[in-house]
């Protein structure tokens, strides 16, 4: 009898040794006998990449179940699947409760019970004062002053018969001496075209200079007014003598001119300006005025302080018109002058006297609810000249219960819905209340005070 020789084969997946394997699978494979090997070393061959593939395919992963290559290979896989199913479910868990304990978190809202306050309070703005002063509910003022000047022309609306005397300035000269000169009121005065005008008051003629040997006149300006009413007397630019000096040296040595044309002279009905005209033409520029001293004002203010419409001053300081009242003149023109002066204060000052006056009056338990303030406010006494006012002012506003959230946090640790749900209605100073849990299957409260968010909703 020759002897075998026994040829060892390898499997691409190495099975697992014989001592993990259970007794089922054992039973699986035959018993390979000396028999079914051949005495000679078989000779290999390399395998290419195609044939290796196809191998594999036909030999290890082929559906034939009775060859026990495939069936130890098919096992494998299945425990193989097992196991890595078994590892993400560990892993699943193991994040979850990492997730539980460590990132776990709460935020509860909380909006408190809240009542509206409605009440009365003097506040006095004072521009001599730097700093509030709450013993006098005084705050700080300021005092913004501008002037502005106009002027318009206005049409007139009135009629009326006339007959006036046309008058106008002249300049009266001396010629004749060194010694002053003086002309009675009513002195008559010839235009060049024998037009009669009279003087309207007396005057002195100062005398006249001599510089080497040379007379040099001197003057005087005069108003003269025609001695007859109308139009004729209205003549433009003119030369002037005075009749009572003729005969004498005088009646060349004194002489006049104008150098304007005379005016006013007429006889019949005319526009005149009346005296409603003038005072209508002064209320509507001082409108205009007044109106363009606000702006001017209101642009001046600083944004941050609030200026009250009461606290507002606007005065004519001077008025004037191109023409008297029953005088003739189809136009006119008024001039005035307004000064405007306002008092402004910073509406924080006024905000925080108020609420520091509240807070003395409300229970420890309460507090002011923020940006919650409404003030109307009344003047009831201004004094623009010393920059003073005394306001009255209509006060709203809310107050809410106050909130220990530190206790609120203790008392919420590690509690459920349920529980959470019956403290919190517990509460009286809540209004209501509404909890997020994080991550999302987290269904109560972590035992961790730092891991719950309390916010004060409005």
């Amino acid at each position: 009898m020759t002897d075998k020789k026994i040829i060892k084969i390898v499997d691409i997946i190495p099975p697992k040794e014989p001592d993990s394997l259970s007794l089922a699978e054992e039973s699986e494979f035959p018993e390979i006998s000396e028999k079914e090997i051949p005495a000679e070393e078989p000779e290999f061959s390399e395998i290419s990449e195609p044939e290796e593939e196809q191998f594999f395919s036909e030999n290890l992963f082929s559906s034939d179940r009775d060859k026990p290559l495939a069936r130890f290979s098919s096992n494998f896989l299945k425990n193989k699947k097992k196991i890595f199913m078994a590892v993400g479910i560990i892993c699943f868990v193991v994040l979850g409760f990492v997730f539980y304990f460590t990132l776990s978190k709460a935020e509860v809202f909380i909006k408190p019970k809240r009542e509206n306050m409605q009440f009365q309070t003097e506040l006095n703005i004072d521009k001599n004062v730097a700093f509030t002063e709450l013993d006098n509910n005084r705050i700080p003022g300021q005092l913004f002053q501008v002037e502005k000047e106009g002027e318009r022309e206005f049409q007139s609306t009135q009629e009326k018969e006339l007959r006036e005397k046309a008058k106008g300035t002249i300049t009266i000269y001396n010629q004749y001496s060194s010694a002053p000169q003086t002309l009675v009121k009513t002195t008559r005065l010839i235009s060049e075209k024998d037009k009669l005008f009279r003087m309207t008051k007396t005057v002195v003629i100062p005398g006249a200079k001599v510089e080497e040997g040379k007379i040099i006149p001197s003057s005087i300006d005069i108003e003269i007014e025609a001695a007859e009413p109308g139009e004729e007397y209205n003549i433009k630019p003119s030369s002037f003598t005075i009749p009572g000096f003729k005969g004498t040296a005088k009646y060349t040595g004194f002489y006049g001119t104008s150098a304007e044309q005379m005016s006013g002279g007429i006889i019949g009905k005319v526009k005149v300006v009346s005296e409603s005209d003038i005072q209508g033409a002064k209320d509507i520029l001082t409108v205009e005025l007044k109106k363009e001293v606000e702006e001017e004002l209101g642009d001046r203010i600083p944004s941050n302080l609030r200026m009250l419409e009461d606290a507002v001053l606007v005065e004519v300081l001077e008025a004037s018109s191109s023409v008297e009242a029953d005088k003739p003149a189809d136009k006119f023109k008024i001039k005035i002058k307004v000064t405007g002066k306002m008092l402004g204060f910073d509406e924080n000052d006024a905000i925080s006297l108020i609420n520091k006056n509240l807070e003395a009056n409300i229970a420890e338990n309460k507090v002011i609810a923020p940006n919650t303030i409404e003030i109307s406010y009344a003047v009831t006494d201004i004094n623009l000249e010393k920059g003073t006012a005394k306001l009255t002012c209509e006060v709203k506003e809310d107050i809410t219960w106050e909130i220990n959230l530190e206790e609120i946090r203790q008392e919420l640790a590690g509690k459920n819905e349920i529980e959470i749900r019956q403290y919190l209605s517990s509460r009286l100073e809540i209004e209501n209340a509404r909890v997020v849990f994080w991550p999302f299957w987290v269904k109560k409260i972590p035992s961790e005070k730092d891991k719950i968010k309390i916010t004060i909703t409005q």
